[in-house]
């Protein structure tokens, strides 16, 4: 690991843990509700109780203040409170000193009493007003709390160990498709690459990214397999000249030959170098374009005048074959004019090589709503449908018993793609009967654009 590089965390345990906690919580917060819950209950319920007896001793000292019996209401609080151990009734003067005091509370902590005291009329205890007060004793309460909260911290955390514990198998049963797609991630290599992933059963979340990795594995089976075609076929092209060039140098070695015999082999052997030297310049522009090289800002022209140029270059081999060509329409973009130039040659090269004796190559340029088309038509002999999609590979050349297939290396068209990508365009190729329109898409860039 670079000491810059984070450490990679567990999906599954994150997941898990943070599915414990959560549970953890859960259950805490549901069992201290409880717990609340029952303790404001239980405080209600002694406050009423308190008032009731409250209520009770007061009829009692009023009763015995209208009838002036007070030794008959000692009697009745004695007989009430008797049965009620966890109560304790004091009367007092209006000095504070206790002149009744019932069941009397021994050993009870004081955080476990609960009082409540009213004032009496006077007359009842001693001369003047006094004051009743009624002490209940809550220790059995407080157990029942301590008994209930010991109860839940159990159940909370057995809950929570349970909950976690299945939470954890969940997870990891729902992250198995992952491990499966792993594996078979890992069992592709470079001559198995028509597999695709799968799942047995397929899961909403993941399809998407299944569906886009094996869009991904069609793509490079498509480049892997382009590339295995396009090495045999650069060994096939280099094969030919450099036999050529050996088996001619072979034979003017084999004797003596005179200066002319040998310059005329030079000069064969020097064509097939250049052919040589074609080939490698073309393969390495197309290698520069599939690197994503793109064209230097130049100003705004005119691609009718270009096309002029080139159509100049290539009068004598219309007039060889007895062609005529015109230019109809133009636009103006910002483009690179060399690789324009080439790009035409190309297209008026293949298609001067096709056309018939006597017809018509015509060049088109028209402007799109977002890009400008240069399109060159021939009236040759039908292409195949099949043919189209084909007509921009590296090395591939048209049937073989078309006039000049063998004459070119295949990488014409290959360039027009690779310039008119580096333009942000496109290609296309149509064909109708024996009319053929091959040609590409410029990316429509205004002059500021092109200026920065």
């Amino acid at each position: 690991m670079n000491p810059g590089q984070k450490k990679p965390y567990s999906i599954g345990l994150r997941l898990s843990w943070t599915f414990a906690g959560q549970t953890l919580l859960g259950l805490g917060a549901t069992s201290l509700g409880i717990y609340l819950v029952m303790l404001f209950d239980l405080s209600h319920r002694a406050d009423a109780e308190l008032a009731r007896k409250a209520a009770l001793v007061q009829h009692l000292v009023n009763e015995a203040r209208q009838s002036g019996d007070l030794p008959t209401m000692r009697h009745k609080l004695d007989e009430f409170f008797v049965a009620h151990d966890d109560l304790e009734v004091t009367l007092m003067d209006a000095s504070g000193h206790p002149a009744y005091t019932g069941v009397r509370l021994q050993g009870v902590l004081s955080s476990h009493l609960r009082s409540t005291t009213f004032d009496l009329p006077a007359g009842v205890v001693g001369t003047g007003p006094g004051r009743a007060q009624i002490t209940m004793n809550r220790s059995a309460d407080s157990q029942m709390l301590h008994r209930l909260a010991l109860a839940l911290i159990v159940a909370t955390v057995m809950g929570a160990a349970i909950v976690s514990a299945v939470g954890f198998w969940m997870v990891r049963r729902s992250l198995a498709p992952l491990h499966d797609l792993a594996r078979q991630t890992q069992a592709l290599r470079a001559d198995r690459l028509g597999k695709r992933l799968s799942l047995g059963q397929p899961v909403q979340e993941l399809q998407p990214w299944i569906d886009e990795f094996n869009e991904l594995l069609v793509r490079l089976e498509y480049a892997y397999g382009q590339l295995e075609g396009f090495n045999a076929d650069v060994a096939h092209e280099l094969r030919t000249p450099l036999a050529t060039l050996m088996g001619q140098t072979e034979v003017e070695l084999s004797r003596d030959r005179s200066a002319d015999a040998l310059r005329d082999t030079l000069g064969s052997n020097l064509e097939e170098l250049r052919r040589l030297s074609s080939i490698i310049n073309d393969m390495l522009f197309l290698s520069r374009a599939d690197n994503g090289a793109r064209v230097a800002a130049s100003p705004e022209a005119s691609l009718a005048a270009e096309i002029h140029k080139v159509l100049e270059f290539y009068e004598a081999a219309l007039a060889e074959r007895g062609l005529v060509a015109s230019v109809h329409g133009d636009a103006r973009t910002a483009f690179d004019a060399g690789l324009i130039k080439r790009a035409v040659s190309n297209l008026l090269s293949n298609a001067i090589r096709y056309a018939y004796p006597g017809t018509e190559v015509i060049v088109r340029v028209r402007r799109q709503e977002c890009a400008i088309a240069l399109v060159v038509s021939n009236t040759g002999p039908e292409l195949a449908p099949g043919e189209l999609p084909r007509l921009f590979d590296r090395f591939y050349r048209g049937q073989s018993s078309r006039e000049g297939s063998s004459e070119n290396h295949g990488l014409g068209l290959a360039i027009v793609k690779a310039i008119a990508q580096m333009h942000g365009g496109q290609v296309l190729a149509t064909t109708n009967g024996d009319l053929t329109s091959i040609g590409m898409t410029l990316a429509l860039v205004a002059h500021h654009d092109a200026a920065r």
